[in-house]
């Protein structure tokens, strides 16, 4: 009867421990930096909307910026869904690099950020601009 209960246990921990983890691409609740974002005409990534609070907010990422590298990698001539898939989102604590470029700014930014899991409260992210 001993092992039962103690598999029991087991299972709790590990499920309570991996609950965000996996549920970190769900509709509500992703690991990642808070960018939502649309791509550009040669590929690039253009920020569209961004989680109000999240990494990418709190870091100065504007809409209307363009992601031209994710860690150190050219987003021009990518797969869309790829970038930001397995690049921007990932595992909540996981550094990201990424290098813009700011509209009417002639050098590039360059931002350091952590993703995270991110909450969308409703209304939670900033207004959508079209590319």
């Amino acid at each position: 009867m001993f092992l039962p209960r103690l598999c029991t246990y087991a299972l709790f921990l590990v499920l309570t421990l991996l609950t965000p983890a996996l549920a970190g691409n769900s509709a509500g609740n992703f690991g990642g930096v808070g960018i939502d974002g649309a791509p550009w005409t040669d590929g690039q990534i253009v920020v569209r909307q961004l989680v109000t609070g999240g990494p990418a907010h709190l870091a100065g990422i504007k809409i209307g910026d363009i992601i031209t590298h994710i860690d150190g990698k050219p987003t021009k001539g990518s797969n869309f869904s790829q970038m930001v898939n397995y690049r921007l989102r990932g595992q909540a604590g996981t550094k990201v690099a990424l290098r813009v470029r700011r509209p009417g700014m002639s050098k590039p930014l360059a931002f350091e950020l952590i993703r995270r899991q991110l909450v969308l409260p409703k209304g939670g992210k900033t207004s959508q601009v079209s590319p």
